[in-house]
């Protein structure tokens, strides 16, 4: 899958999974789960364990989406504490 997105032409497009394990199901639909290991916290504050698309276009902006609420999440976390 790897040498798959890396053949993407688009660089911005290639960057949106660098967190990301993606692959393509059976049906045909995009699916991508986050690297690191959610804690209970990053799923309560509504970052999801694993995304779908019918599109990598799609699957990517979900994936972007999904980062910046982590990356909020986590700096909220260090500013309470």
């Amino acid at each position: 899958m790897t040498s798959l997105l890396n053949a993407l032409p688009d660089p911005a497009l290639r960057s949106s999974f660098r967190r990301y394990y993606v692959w393509r199901t059976l049906d045909g639909r995009w699916r991508a789960r986050p690297l690191t290991k959610l804690s209970p916290d990053e799923v309560a504050f509504g970052v999801l364990p694993e995304l779908s698309a019918d599109s990598l276009t799609q699957l990517a902006g979900a994936c972007v989406w999904q980062t910046s609420r982590l990356n909020i999440c986590r700096r909220l976390a260090e500013v309470q504490r």
